[in-house]
């Protein structure tokens, strides 16, 4: 085994790696005339003010989904998908062939081989590769359905599955193990609610409104912080200056309305003509006891702003409680309203960016009425469509997976590509984007790889501690502040990080291969099974014939294997998902 000092810096491993371098990669009727209830009918069975936080806990949650189905039926139904040839009938390509050019080969946009299928659907779903036992199961398996299969499979997988989605939410509701860093408060460790809640696969609006209403029975109940000798509460809804307010509004606009708001908390906006100051301050005042003052960039006006939920939402009350719960009540209730325009299309949005690498509205936390989505009528009908299905995550997850726009091969000349300055830009979904691993994805990967099982306790997730590595793989740090994705770009801290790092010498070079046919007789089939474990696919006759020569050479043929198993995870290949 190589010493740990500069365990990569020789001609040896340059050597290797330019042998092995790898090329990169209800339809419902208008009911609105018969069914225009009045604000009292409508919400009779929903406590208000004092009234909802006195209410026994689990009607609120009753009452929710009650009022989901009644708004519901009062919404007009998206146009159907159109009708097509030679695409099958999943609605999700029917929308995406319609909008191709009248130019486009309809036979060029292939489906990627099983191969490929596979270890971007294990990391889509549960977020790690499979093992080589899972590999060659699907690999050897036949029948037409053998896909839609294992995405079921998958799905089921609940503490995986839920594991996954843990860190992407960490970082949008800024959830932190500490109540407070270094005399700065937090709002809180939100791993536990998030991974029950994934776990049961929970309704998302039920997860939402558990986040901000005090009457729900599931909300996190806040704990108290003394920092400088001050007692302060730490939960997701912070309100305990007007500043701490404002960005509890922005975090909810950004994160579960995909707006962003924080410009016009002092000023209105100057790139959105969209969101006024007043507009925002509206908002904001639902987050706290009292309307908010409009104060412009410090300069206080003694004007308050009359809080109201900034989006029109048709038989919704429009008075709002005095007390802090029920204005609370209010938010969660205007926020997660079928008839709210940015809610549902917001979250089916960023499931569409998480599996095909772009949003069908981008950026996804800038939904702006004056840049259209690229398939809005699309767009529209995943929004109905996962309301109508209870708002249930798995349901339109499981849709986006078995269509074709997401089983395509990547093709870099079919690739769309999202700009600044040409957001009008036609977006085609002829291809899925090249997306890079997280930092969790690359090593808990990395572990399977090298170790040939998946143990599920020692997740990076899990790890609190922020690393070299971590960082420089896009993990942040520390989660004061939301965020809905990490940096994707390369970096020359990543590379280095990657060759010379010991925290990846450790993991490769001290853990015990599982490649049993290190001692075969034959090289170049444990080349082609160390492949198959970490790439999880064959290797070529051009790679085997190249890894036999390289461990010839080697002074051990573990030494062989690690050194080759270091190279596989540093390339494009293993990074990123194609």
């Amino acid at each position: 085994m190589r010493e740990q000092t500069n365990p990569r810096c020789d001609w040896g491993r340059a050597k290797l790696l330019r042998s092995f371098h790898l090329s990169s990669l209800v339809v419902c009727v208008s009911l609105a005339a018969a069914l225009a209830l009045s604000r009292q009918a409508l919400f009779a069975a929903e406590p208000r003010g004092a009234d909802a936080a006195a209410a026994p806990a689990a009607d609120a949650e009753q009452a929710l989904v009650l009022r989901r189905g009644q708004r519901f039926a009062q919404l007009s139904a998206p146009p159907q998908p159109p009708e097509i040839e030679g695409e099958g009938a999943h609605p999700i390509d029917r929308f995406i062939v319609k909008s191709w050019p009248a130019a486009t080969d309809k036979s060029s946009p292939q489906l990627c081989d099983d191969a490929t299928f596979l270890r971007r659907i294990y990391l889509d779903t549960i977020g790690v590769i499979p093992t080589p036992q899972e590999a060659n199961r699907f690999l050897s398996s036949g029948g037409t359905a053998k896909r839609e299969k294992l995405i079921d499979q998958l799905l089921e997988r609940h503490a995986d599955y839920a594991a996954h989605w843990a860190p992407f939410w960490e970082d949008a509701l800024a959830s932190q193990s500490v109540r407070a860093q270094g005399g700065i408060l937090t709002h809180g460790n939100y791993r536990d609610w998030l991974l029950a809640s994934f776990e049961n696969n929970r309704p998302f609006d039920v997860m939402v409104a558990e986040l901000i209403d005090p009457a729900m029975p599931r909300r996190k109940r806040a704990e108290s912080e003394d920092v400088l000798g001050s007692k302060f509460a730490i939960e997701y809804v912070r309100n305990e200056d007007h500043t701490a307010t404002l960005q509890t509004a922005a975090n909810i606009g950004q994160v579960f309305l995909g707006t962003g708001m924080k410009c016009a908390s002092c000023h209105d906006h100057f790139e959105n003509a969209e969101w006024p100051q007043d507009r925002f301050l509206a908002f904001a005042g639902l987050f706290t006891i009292e309307d908010l003052e409009r104060i412009r960039c410090e300069a206080k006006s003694g004007h308050r702003i009359a809080a109201k939920f900034p989006f029109e939402l048709p038989g919704a009350p429009e008075s709002v409680p005095a007390d802090l719960p029920g204005r609370l009540h209010l938010a969660a209730q205007s926020i997660v309203d079928p008839a709210n325009p940015r809610f549902a299309r917001t979250i089916v949005n960023r499931l569409w960016k998480r599996y095909l690498g772009l949003g069908l509205f981008e950026p996804a936390d800038d939904f702006r009425a004056d840049v259209p989505a690229s398939h809005p009528e699309l767009l529209d009908w995943l929004a109905y469509d996962f309301i109508e299905h209870g708002c249930d995550l798995k349901h339109t997850i499981r849709l986006i997976l078995t269509s074709r726009a997401y089983q395509r091969r990547y093709d870099p000349g079919l690739e769309d590509h999202f700009s600044a300055g040409g957001k009008n830009a036609p977006r085609y979904f002829r291809s899925p984007s090249l997306r890079r691993l997280t930092a969790e994805q690359l090593l808990d990967s990395i572990r399977v790889a090298a170790g040939g099982k998946f143990v599920p306790a020692e997740r990076a997730f899990l790890d609190v501690r922020s690393t070299a590595l971590s960082r420089a793989l896009g993990r942040p740090a520390s989660r004061n502040e939301v965020s809905t994705a990490r940096p994707d770009d390369a970096a020359t801290v990543q590379a280095l990080e990657l060759l010379n790092g010991r925290e990846l010498h450790d993991i490769i070079y001290q853990s015990a291969v599982f490649i049993d046919a290190a001692g075969n007789k034959d090289p170049r089939r444990a080349v082609d099974r160390l492949y198959r474990a970490v790439l999880n696919r064959p290797a070529t006759v051009a790679e085997k014939n190249a890894g036999r020569t390289f461990l010839q050479s080697a002074s051990s043929n573990e030494d062989g294997l690690k050194d080759m198993l270091w190279a596989l995870v540093c390339s494009p290949e293993f990074q990123y998902i194609k």
